[in-house]
């Protein structure tokens, strides 16, 4: 229902823009802006017989005298059209107020999205800079023992910045990385020359594992 409702004064408040932005074109008269706007806002929310009687008020400048005889009503019912009027129109602008913050607060929401994925763009840019860095492992000719295949599948590695990603003296911390594996994978990195893509790889691959 409350979806609904929301749907409802959002096609209104459009369609009053609408109609508002096009009839005040050619007004430079603030008040008579005003009185439009408040009219056009007025359309949906009122009885007929109201709406016809604000807009003889507000847009044809008939007096409230004018107005009673010719409604066959009196000045306090006038007024009392008035009050209805307000009450009506200031609900319904409370919602679009309402509305307005859900769209502010929405878009702040997407902005800090796209702030917070701009590193992970960043870093794939960075990724499609560097050929390297996107090689698949097993596509090497560098020849990887059944045991180093199966350390790279256990850990998910698949291209040569997923392994890059790793700090070198992580390595031996994962089950079943021990001297062997080590020297193979330092010769693989020597082989393909990606050094460079090996945080502090010149003093790490002189150390050695705790058998």
């Amino acid at each position: 229902m409350k979806h609904h409702c929301i749907t409802y004064f959002i096609s209104i408040y459009l369609r009053c823009f609408q109609l508002y932005h096009f009839n005040c074109s050619a007004m430079t008269d603030p008040v008579e802006r005003t009185n439009r706007f408040y009219i056009e806002m007025s359309r949906k929310v009122l009885s007929e017989k109201e709406y016809e009687l604000l807009q003889k008020l507000l847009i044809e400048k008939i007096t409230r005298q004018q107005a009673a005889l010719l409604y066959g009503i009196s000045m306090e019912q006038i007024d009392q059209v008035y009050k209805r009027t307000y009450n009506k129109v200031k609900s319904a602008t409370e919602i679009l107020g309402e509305i307005d913050h859900y769209k502010k607060r929405l878009q702040e929401l997407k902005n800090d999205a796209k702030n917070a994925a701009f590193p992970i763009k960043k870093m794939e840019i960075k990724l499609t800079e560097d050929p390297d860095r996107s090689r698949i492992l097993q596509e090497s000719t560098f020849v990887f023992s059944n045991k180093m295949l199966h350390f790279f599948a256990d850990l998910e590695l698949h291209t040569i910045g997923q392994l890059a990603e790793i700090p070198l003296n992580n390595f031996h911390l994962f089950r079943g990385f021990k001297m062997q594996l080590k020297k193979e994978l330092v010769a693989f990195i020597v082989f393909e020359n990606i050094e460079r893509h090996f945080k502090g790889f010149s003093t790490w691959k002189k150390k050695l594992i705790e058998q």
